[in-house]
């Protein structure tokens, strides 16, 4: 990748660049939210699968714009980051039979997953092409965004131990990410190395537990907390 220009673009917490794009990130997505209410029953579904076929479109366009760049890497571009799968759910979840596993597993980390990326993010620019910056507020909306509009519109609800599943399957992946890891030399879900943003649950140490980062393990107990809050939250009364 010698002739293809790469930065690393961190935006500060609550700084004009982070407010500015907050605020427009939030706005559509609660226009987004807002349009899927006033969509008939009957057409909702159309609705949500032609949200799919964009994130389609923009996740194929991202990784097409990379290969032409000579910029994509197995070890950095596979979709083996949390977010990433997620954004890969959005793509299949509305052609697919109804998968309440899917779901669930695309509600919290999703919702998770986006919200901490907005508010922390870490943005590759190839070549100084805007695309991967409009690309990254994209991907993350939407994946907080569609699960709860298929709660809503779809009447999809949390079931009683989901919040538990999601954190066993969140644990599974991590299992087999470390070996995809040790193999290829890449960094998915940054348990390899932090990522580059100045986010208050990394606490860099030397330390490592089962081979682990100590942070990782900090992660774990923060996911675990959050998935239940988010289940209080949105559990069906």
């Amino acid at each position: 990748m010698d002739n293809v220009l790469t930065t690393v673009y961190t935006i500060d917490f609550l700084s004009n660049t982070w407010i500015r794009n907050t605020l427009i990130t939030v706005f559509l997505m609660v226009l987004y939210f807002y349009l899927s209410l006033k969509i008939k029953e009957e057409n909702i579904l159309n609705f949500l699968k032609t949200s799919g076929i964009l994130v389609i479109i923009m996740t194929l366009s991202n990784h097409i714009l990379l290969a032409s760049n000579g910029a994509w890497e197995l070890h950095k571009h596979l979709p083996f980051h949390l977010c990433s799968i997620s954004a890969l759910i959005c793509c299949t979840i509305f052609f697919v039979k109804k998968n309440q596993f899917l779901f669930e597993f695309l509600f919290y980390a999703g919702i998770l997953g986006g919200i901490f990326s907005i508010l922390t993010p870490q943005i590759t620019l190839y070549n100084e092409n805007y695309f991967f910056y409009v690309m990254f507020y994209f991907k993350h909306a939407a994946i907080i965004v569609i699960p709860i509009v298929m709660m809503f519109r779809l009447k999809m609800n949390l079931s009683k131990y989901s919040g538990l599943k999601t954190f066993g399957a969140v644990n599974i992946l991590l299992i087999i990410i470390m070996k995809i890891n040790s193999s290829i030399g890449s960094n998915y879900f940054y348990v390899a190395s932090p990522p580059e943003v100045n986010n208050p649950l990394i606490v860099i140490s030397n330390k490592t537990i089962l081979g682990l980062p100590e942070y990782v393990f900090y992660w774990e107990i923060v996911l675990i907390i959050l998935v239940s809050v988010l289940y209080l939250i949105f559990k069906k009364r």
